[in-house]
């Protein structure tokens, strides 16, 4: 029998990477398609989704996820965008800015956009949403997800495990490295990273439970100049990646591949580790004649105790105040969010969590699913309150300086810098 994830595992959290959006560009929300409604009192009217294109969240996926609703509604069509920047974030300010902004965006975005967006009703479908407390502002929800995602995760070639003679997953953060160098020693990249967003993401998903697992305060904190960067936990984890990349467990190269490459790199046996979210399932799950097999484990500690699991909305829906068809968007968003079907088809497109909803898994989807259930707690990350606009963007530019040269405790300090000159953004 194949078993099956629970999503009684769930946890509360939320967290982004993106970068935020300027505040002088709120009042430059565009124009949409206007909605038109029958007689009788049917929706029509064209939805423009500006999405999340993932190597999983295709179009093709999208668009099959809307289709029920698009059949049962006639007269109603939905149109799925790709980013044109680098992310949905950076694509949605150069379409605020260009009065083009679409009607829903289906991404997960920086608290500083919540002003463009429209509040969601106080309603049982929207309060029963995961982590839909998260992100309020206000007291409002302007943000609904599917599912929550859990991101401190560490994947791992068992046979690369193998040849370089480590017999258990490492705990603690020495042993970590260490490992690495016995990866690297035995023909392997230790560590397999990327660069765009991947470099932050992944160094926030490692140091997080660290930095917020004894202190979920710790950014208001920061705001209020009780504690610094310099010193921190981030410091500890600024140092041992600084010393992965001189030991070369982490080529000096890797800022400039795509995420794509560095699934297929992983998923080619030529990497040991790979720090990544849940939603690396399906792209494990979906390998063709993959070489060996996949095994995961929590996010290394300090200490080698176990760590907070950082954790996140997943495939979150927002609507534009601009758009010109509020009901039909909100309905398509009640439909996405709560539709038994379309729920249960987003969550086993990753891999993801929600209370009340289960579907059959596979052997590393009950792995992940165990770590969730024996975390003991979770933690925010790069997005949520206390935390100035655009900071998952500078955390990404500060972790790749440390490829090019900067030390950790430079870094360190640049993170510092920046948070005082951008407190209360």
């Amino acid at each position: 029998m194949r078993p099956t994830r629970s999503s009684s595992t769930t946890r509360t959290a939320k967290v982004s990477v993106a970068a935020g959006l300027a505040a002088s560009l709120f009042a430059l929300a565009g124009c949409s398609s206007s909605t038109t409604a029958s007689s009788g009192g049917a929706l029509k009217g064209n939805v423009r989704i500006l999405a999340n294109i993932t190597p999983v969240l295709t179009k093709a996926y999208y668009q099959g996820l809307v289709a029920p609703f698009v059949k049962s509604h006639p007269g109603v069509t939905v149109t799925i965008e790709s980013p044109s920047g680098t992310d949905v974030q950076s694509t949605l300010q150069q379409e605020l800015v260009s009065g083009s902004a679409p009607d829903i965006v289906a991404s997960n975005l920086d608290l500083v956009v919540a002003p463009q967006m429209t509040d969601f009703p106080d309603a049982a479908w929207v309060t029963s949403t995961p982590l839909s407390d998260s992100n309020k502002v206000d007291g409002k929800i302007w943000q609904v997800a599917t599912g929550e995602q859990n991101q401190s995760l560490v994947y791992y070639n068992e046979t690369a495990f193998q040849k370089a003679g480590i017999s258990t997953p490492p705990k603690s953060l020495a042993d970590f490295t260490a490992d690495l160098g016995k990866l690297q020693a035995a023909g392997y990249v230790g560590l397999q990273t990327a660069g765009e967003w991947v470099t932050g993401a992944q160094f926030s998903m490692m140091a997080n439970p660290a930095l917020l697992g004894g202190d979920p305060n710790w950014y208001t904190e920061r705001n209020a100049k009780k504690v610094a960067f310099a010193g921190s936990a981030y410091d500890t984890y600024l140092k041992a990646y600084a010393g992965w990349i001189a030991s070369g467990a982490v080529p000096k190269n890797s800022v400039g591949e795509k995420y794509q490459d560095s699934i297929d790199n992983f998923l080619a046996g030529k990497s040991g580790m790979y720090i990544m979210g849940n939603w690396l399932n399906a792209s494990v799950d979906s390998a063709k004649n993959l070489p060996f097999k996949v095994g995961v484990f929590p996010t290394p500690t300090v200490d080698g105790s176990v760590p907070k699991q950082m954790s996140g909305q997943a495939q979150p829906y927002s609507i534009l105040k601009s758009s010109k068809h509020q009901a039909l968007d909100l309905a398509l968003v009640q439909y996405l969010v709560s539709d038994k079907t379309a729920v249960t088809t987003s969550l086993k497109s990753e891999g993801n969590f929600r209370a009340g909803y289960s579907y059959p898994g596979t052997a590393l989807d009950a792995a992940v699913g165990s770590i969730v259930n024996s975390t003991p707690g979770s933690v925010n990350g790069t997005a949520g309150p206390g935390v100035n606009a655009g900071f998952g963007n500078e955390l990404n530019t500060v972790v790749q300086s440390l490829y090019t040269g900067q030390s950790a405790d430079q870094a360190a300090a640049k993170l510092d810098a920046w948070w005082d000159a951008n407190a209360g953004q």
